[in-house]
């Protein structure tokens, strides 16, 4: 591989004095897991079993490269301790992520780094979250990150395989696979650099880019330009969600779970597994036989409420303190109503806008009715 140098409130239908806290007519953890998924479709392309309909990536454009990276990234993840977020965790973990990001630009830190040193429960975590659901989530609460879009951008499944055995460097392979794709290879991971004493620099990255993904989009007829924005795609991505993980590690490790609920679950159901001790599918009787799913409780409940009325008073509060916006006065006459004329000067009026605040212009009176912009979206 090359190494690249470089730098409507959805929790009303709640009842937070049940830990229940399921969607209704859902089943958190019971859709088909991208974990399930990858054990299955690389063990099988390693084991010559595979179709171009599900692999198209190898039978595209095997190679060494690529051999190598599917036998590490299987045999981490039967190794590996897998935790699986339903969309109200994932949901929580994430605006979590938005109230420290909201202190760290103030004092000019990563959010990551507030988090303090956060050691993850295995020296192999694979952590997954259904990342459509997140996006509708963040669309639907106002998160800073939506704040352009018109609606939901974001589909399918998202895992992070965290593999901190390096006493060099932490490697981070997300992997994603969106809805009616069955492509899910990451096309770089990001290499974060150690210290002497073990602590992390989340200033000083390496990405290790796959050079069998960029066959492949070469091979399906991608241009050079646009290769090179998935690539850069997939770092930003993998940096901006890679606190759901570690925030989920840090409150496994608080005294009161943060709020959280963990519980254990059987990832192949016995039928599965019988199927697969029939057909020799070793890569699957290799796997974890449980994973651990992460649902909110009472507690995280309360947090999420809070901080939507919290937000709501504050929009609110800020719109009614917004002044006019800077701008320039013409000169006119002001008429008094004891028949008093004075004429007034041209001159500028108001303060400079604030780009994160709704503004009002006022100008001279008119005639005309009072115009008033929309409040920013």
């Amino acid at each position: 591989m090359q190494v690249i140098r470089g730098r409507s409130n959805p929790f009303d239908y709640l009842d937070i004095t049940s830990t229940n806290l399921a969607l209704p007519g859902k089943r958190p953890g019971h859709y088909n897991m991208l974990y399930k998924s990858l054990i299955s479709t690389y063990g099988a392309s390693l084991a010559a079993a595979s179709t171009p309909t599900d692999d198209p990536v190898w039978h595209m454009c095997r190679s060494q490269e690529l051999t190598l990276f599917r036998e590490y990234a299987l045999n981490a993840l039967q190794q590996a301790k897998v935790y699986l977020l339903d969309h109200l965790a994932a949901n929580y973990a994430d605006t979590l992520h938005d109230a420290i990001q909201e202190n760290a630009e103030a004092n000019g830190m990563p959010a990551m780094a507030t988090l303090g040193e956060v050691q993850p429960p295995s020296k192999i975590t694979w952590v997954e979250f259904d990342y459509r659901a997140l996006a509708v989530d963040r669309f639907q609460r106002g998160s800073l990150t939506t704040v352009h879009d018109k609606e939901p951008i974001g589909s399918g499944l998202r895992g992070y395989l965290i593999d901190d055995r390096s006493l060099n460097y932490l490697r981070i392979s997300m992997f994603s696979r969106p809805e009616g794709s069955s492509i899910m290879d990451p096309i770089c991971s990001l290499l974060i650099n150690k210290k002497a004493d073990g602590r992390l620099e989340y200033d000083n990255l390496s990405e290790d880019l796959s050079r069998s993904m960029v066959n492949y989009y070469v091979h399906i007829g991608y241009p050079a330009e646009k290769i090179d924005t998935l690539r850069v795609l997939h770092r930003i991505d993998t940096g901006s969600d890679l606190f759901i993980p570690y925030a989920v590690f840090a409150m496994l490790a608080s005294p009161d779970l943060g709020g959280i609920i963990p519980s254990e679950t059987e990832t192949f159901a016995p039928k599965q597994t019988k199927t697969a001790r029939k057909f020799g599918k070793f890569w699957v009787l290799g796997a974890q036989k449980s994973h651990i799913t992460i649902r909110i409780g009472p507690q995280a409940v309360a947090h999420m409420r809070e901080r939507e009325q919290r937000l709501d008073f504050e929009r609110k509060s800020q719109a009614e303190r917004q002044g006019p916006v800077r701008h320039w006065v013409s000169e006119h006459e002001r008429h008094y109503k004891n028949g008093k004329v004075v004429l007034v000067k041209a001159h500028p009026r108001g303060r400079k806008s604030e780009s994160h605040l709704p503004t009002r212009v006022m100008g001279p009176s008119l005639d005309s009715p009072d115009f008033i912009l929309k409040q920013k979206k």
